[in-house]
C-alpha cells in the first residue's frame, strides 16, 4: 500500500470520527433542550424507564450518569457507539478487509467506555479520600439538626470545603430525596449516591440515610461506627499506597519504553533507515494494524494504572 493511500485512509477514517462526535453532539444538545422544557416530565419517565428496564440498561444508565454527570439517554449512548463501530467499519473493510476492519472498528467502538470508565475510577478514588471529612460533617451536622437527615445533607453541602467531589453527590442525593416520597425513588437515589463512590462506607452511608429517609430512624450511631471504621483503615491504605507507588510508575512507562527501544535497536543494529522505518511502521497494513494496536494496549495499560495507583480508600 502506498503511503499516500494510507494518509488518504487517515484521514477518511478521522472525517468519519469528527461527523459522528458533531452529530452526537448536535443531537444531545437537542435532547438536553427538551429535557430542560419538560424537566419534571423527564425525571419522571426516566425513573419509570428505570424500574421497568433491565440491569444491563438500570447499570448503562448508572454509568453514565457517574461519568458525566449529567442524565445522558441511553439510546443516545448506543448510537454513538455505533457510528464509531460502522464509520471505522467501512473506512477500514476496503483496505484492510472484513476480519481486521471488524477488529479494528471493536476495539475503536470500546475506546468510549473505556475512557469513561477512567474517568469513573478517578472520581470515585478522589471521592473516596473525601470518606472521613464527609461522614465526620454529616455526623456533625445530624446530631446538631435534631436527626433530620434531609437538614444534615443540606449543611454538609452548603460548606463544601474539604470534600469537592462528595458534595456535588450528595447535593444530587439531596434533590432526588426532596422531589419524592416514594421508598422505592427514594432507595434508587441512595444507591446511585453509593454506585458514585462504590466503596463498603458509601454502601453502609446510603443505607443508612435511605433508613432515616424513609423510616426516620435514628442513624447516628450507625454512622459514627462508620467513622471509627474509617479512621482505622487510615493507617494500612497509607502503607499500602507507599509499597504500590514506584512498581505503578514503571509498569506506566514500560510500555512506551519498549516501543522506543525497539525503534532504536532497528535503526542501530539492523541497518534499517529512518525513512524506512517510517514507511513500513505507516505505509503498510501490518504496520498500521500493530500501531494501532499498541497504541490500544497502551491505553489499556493506563487503566490497570488507575488500578493500581490511584485505590480507592476503603476499609
Amino acid at each position: 500500500m502506498a503511503f499516500s493511500e494510507i494518509i488518504i485512509l487517515s484521514v477518511t477514517m478521522m472525517l468519519y470520527l469528527i461527523f459522528a462526535f458533531g452529530a452526537f453532539l448536535l443531537f444531545a444538545d437537542f435532547i438536553y433542550s427538551l429535557i430542560e422544557k419538560a424537566r419534571m416530565l423527564r425525571r419522571l419517565r426516566t425513573r419509570e424507564n428505570d424500574m421497568r428496564g433491565g440491569e444491563a440498561e438500570r447499570w448503562l444508565h448508572r454509568f453514565l450518569l457517574t461519568a458525566t454527570g449529567r442524565r445522558i439517554a441511553t439510546p443516545v449512548f448506543v448510537s454513538l457507539i455505533l457510528i464509531i463501530f460502522i464509520s471505522v467499519f467501512l473506512a477500514g473493510y476496503r483496505t484492510t478487509g472484513l476480519v481486521t476492519s471488524f477488529l479494528l472498528a471493536s476495539s475503536s467502538a470500546l475506546l468510549p467506555f473505556l475512557l469513561l470508565w477512567i474517568r469513573i475510577c478517578g472520581i470515585r478514588r478522589r471521592g473516596s479520600h473525601e470518606a472521613e471529612r464527609l461522614v465526620s460533617g454529616f455526623l456533625r451536622e445530624y446530631r446538631i439538626s435534631k436527626f433530620n437527615v434531609y437538614e444534615a445533607i443540606e449543611k454538609v453541602v452548603i460548606k463544601p470545603e474539604g470534600i469537592k467531589i462528595t458534595a456535588k453527590l450528595l447535593s444530587k442525593l439531596l434533590y432526588n430525596l426532596r422531589s419524592t416520597g416514594d421508598p422505592a425513588f427514594i432507595k434508587k437515589a441512595t444507591e446511585e449516591f453509593a454506585y458514585s463512590i462504590r466503596t463498603n462506607w458509601s454502601l453502609m452511608l446510603a443505607h443508612d440515610i435511605c433508613m432515616a429517609a424513609v423510616k426516620g430512624t435514628n442513624i447516628s450511631l450507625a454512622a459514627e461506627d462508620i467513622l471509627i471504621q474509617l479512621r482505622e483503615a487510615r493507617t494500612m491504605v497509607e502503607e499500602r499506597k507507599r509499597l504500590n507507588s514506584e512498581a505503578a510508575k514503571m509498569t506506566f512507562y514500560m510500555v512506551p519504553l519498549i516501543y522506543l527501544t525497539t525503534l532504536f535497536m532497528a535503526i542501530k543494529y539492523l541497518d534499517i533507515t529512518p525513512e524506512r522505518l517510517i514507511q513500513n511502521q505507516f505505509g503498510t497494513k501490518e504496520g498500521i494494524i500493530l500501531f494501532f494496536f499498541i497504541a490500544f494496549f497502551f491505553i489499556v495499560n493506563m487503566a490497570l494504572i488507575q488500578l493500581v495507583i490511584n485505590q480507592r480508600f476503603d476499609y
